[in-house]
């Protein structure tokens, strides 16, 4: 099965959301960029994508309630990275040939510049990768209405004003374009080792995690890919894990 995680309709999308940072520094204010952050770190970035695309479709590191695993899917979904499914099979792929030719985005394979601004060859994902991605009826819905989705929510917040879309969907798109880019790239070339892994490559990396959402720690991570937490030692803040804890949102976790 090909899963292209970012299509040229993705990139389409980025460069114009990329382009939106225009208005957004002519006419925004102070405050629409902290709000703007603040939806990413928070909503979109922490909840979506940390914890549902990665910690919860990608390695099911934990359980959790329906209403939860509807906002983690469709929340994921607007931060414009891809599918649900493309999302979590690239991502196992990853994991299973990290720095490998069969790795779709190791930058020691095609580089770091290709690696963080998502110019990755084609590539398949077996479909064993992500078989049982397929019984999940908002992985399935998602699959089909992707676009839909995103044009929706943009469309919406832009009728509501053009400001709101600006700040409400361009700029946390491209907080989370960045975001890959970090991870992908400098996750694997700069920052500290606290585990020997197989992949030899994986690092921590404070900075990173900033814009990361607590992804920032990738040799942890490397190390125990199926743990939820993926921050291990006190100062290293992991906002999902926090949330999961703080709001009682498990069922039951690794």
């Amino acid at each position: 099965m090909s899963r292209l995680n970012f299509s040229n309709k993705l990139r389409i999308i980025h460069v114009l959301n990329h382009l939106a940072l225009i208005p957004a520094i002519m006419y925004g204010s102070w405050w629409m960029w902290v709000a703007g952050y603040a939806f990413w770190y928070g909503v979109i970035g922490s909840v979506g994508i940390s914890l549902g695309f990665h910690r919860y479709l990608s390695h099911k590191s934990f359980t959790t309630y329906k209403w939860f695993e509807m906002l983690m899917i469709y929340s994921g979904c607007l931060a414009t990275g891809g599918t649900p499914l493309g999302w979590a099979g690239s991502h196992r792929l990853h994991h299973a040939y990290t720095d490998t030719e069969k790795d779709p985005h190791s930058p020691n394979i095609i580089g770091p510049v290709r690696a963080y601004f998502h110019i990755w060859e084609p590539f398949r994902i077996p479909s064993r990768l992500i078989r049982d991605l397929l019984t999940n009826p908002h992985v399935k819905f998602c699959q089909r209405h992707y676009f839909k989705i995103l044009i929706g929510w943009a469309s919406m917040l832009c009728l509501i004003d053009p400001l709101l879309m600006v700040f409400g969907y361009c700029l946390p798109a491209v907080f989370a374009f960045h975001a890959y880019g970090h991870i992908n790239t400098f996750g694997h070339l700069f920052g500290y080792r606290t585990y020997e892994t197989k992949d030899s490559t994986s690092r921590n990396n404070w900075w990173v995690n900033l814009l990361t959402c607590g992804e920032g720690w990738h040799n942890n991570h490397h190390k125990f890919p199926n743990k939820y937490r993926i921050g291990l030692k006190w100062w290293e803040f992991d906002i999902g894990a926090r949330t999961l804890e703080t709001f009682g949102l498990m069922k039951t976790h690794r």
